[in-house]
């Protein structure tokens, strides 16, 4: 079955006294199977659409609504939008509106390609291998979604497969890009990545190759940057929300099992959080507020646990947790220029830091292999306070307040 829907307003149609609709644009192929084709462009001044679709049970929608101020003058596209696919139950969808840039306005461009299965909905398995989405209002917003192949086949195992792509930009110079390379062993399905932007200049990257992997990013306000890497592995979480002004995330994922969320809001916070070599169950919680702040978590072979809150200026906190299991790091930081560093090695250790007057200094180092070492400093009434603690073996207990 073969699908064409197209409303375009040719160029050709109206070049001759008319200077409001100018250069719509549209290319459709399809080659085999279901494919479903269906473009609409409104309103003139450019345009232009390319679908290629290859086989299976495709589908590919296209909505564009170019209104730049307009003229025979007008040389750059205000929307463009391109769909790829090939094979399996695709899909994909693009909409753009422009609100009149008088320039260069919404591109968008999607690319699937599968070897999966998905079929549905009688034949079972079922559940997407592939999708992707992207919506953009406003001007200058650009968007790529690049789904890749190979997703699990194996019966009663990968079912569908799973693999989709979301991305929404509201507002104007956004740009998202969702690279998925697809190592779909037992998706079922998963493997998800959702781009929510809000407002001006926001820049996410998502990379993901695994299966079970999921990462959500929501960024509102102006010139706010989020880089998810996700690699070839297992049950991989990253959760971005930020708010506010000149923010940047960075989350970096190469193990199994690991989630990892960043909350930041208020003005230029810095968060950088790393879990790689096999990590299980490894969790990274950070949350910024206020202004300066910067944040840096690092997981590696471990089951650990580290959880960062910094609310008032100026303020660093470093963790590092290794080589062990049930290791925790709580971290709080309010006033100015607070400065902690924690570094666990080993099993059962615990750390707790809270710091409320500023210019503090925190170390806290424990190692061992088979201990439940315990630290609780507080800095909290006068200022410039200096604190290390280092523990190696079991059963130390250490606490400090000033």
């Amino acid at each position: 079955m073969k699908n064409l829907f197209i409303t375009s307003v040719s160029a050709i149609a109206l070049s001759i006294g008319a200077s409001a609709a100018f250069a719509n644009d549209s290319n459709i192929d399809q080659i085999g199977a279901t494919n479903i084709a269906t473009v609409d462009q409104t309103g003139g001044n450019e345009g232009a659409s390319t679908i290629d679709q290859d086989g299976a049970q495709n589908l590919a929608e296209v909505t564009q609504s170019e209104n730049p101020v307009g003229s025979v003058g007008a040389s750059v596209a205000a929307n463009d939008a391109t769909i790829n696919q090939i094979g399996s139950n695709a899909r994909a969808r693009i909409e753009q509106h422009s609100d009149n840039p008088g320039g260069a306005s919404n591109m968008a461009s999607i690319s699937q390609n599968s070897n999966g299965l998905a079929q549905g909905p009688d034949g079972v398995p079922s559940g997407y291998s592939m999708n992707g989405r992207i919506v953009q209002a406003g001007s200058g917003n650009s968007s790529s979604i690049v789904q890749s192949g190979n997703p699990n086949q194996a019966p009663g195992n990968g079912l569908g497969s799973g693999v989709t792509a979301r991305n929404d930009q509201t507002g104007v110079d956004n740009q998202s890009e969702i690279l998925q390379d697809v190592f779909a062993q037992d998706a079922n399905p998963f493997t998800d990545a959702n781009v929510d932007q809000t407002g001006a200049g926001n820049v996410s990257g998502v990379r993901q190759r695994g299966s079970a992997a999921l990462v959500n990013v929501s960024q509102t306000g102006a010139f706010n940057t989020s880089d998810v890497n996700q690699g070839a592995n297992r049950e991989m979480t990253a959760d971005v929300v930020q708010t506010g002004v000149d923010h940047n995330s960075t989350i970096n994922q190469t193990a199994r099992t690991v989630t990892a969320s960043v909350n930041q809001d208020g003005t230029n916070q810095t968060s950088m959080i790393t879990q790689g070599a096999q990590s299980r169950e490894s969790t990274a919680t950070v949350v910024q507020s206020t202004l300066d702040n910067t944040s840096t978590i690092t997981q590696t072979n471990t089951s650990a646990d580290a959880f960062v809150t910094q609310s008032g200026t100026g303020g660093v906190s470093t963790i590092t947790q290794s080589d062990g299991a049930n290791a925790y790091a709580l971290l709080t930081q309010s006033g100015m220029e607070n400065v902690s560093t924690m570094s666990q090695t080993g099993d059962d250790h615990q750390s707790i830091v809270l710091q409320s007057s500023d210019y503090n200094e925190s170390t806290v180092t424990q190692s061992g292999t088979a201990g439940a070492n315990f630290a609780n400093v507080s800095q909290t009434i006068t200022s410039g306070n200096i604190s290390s603690v280092v523990q190696t073996g079991a059963g130390n207990t250490a606490t400090v307040m000033q």
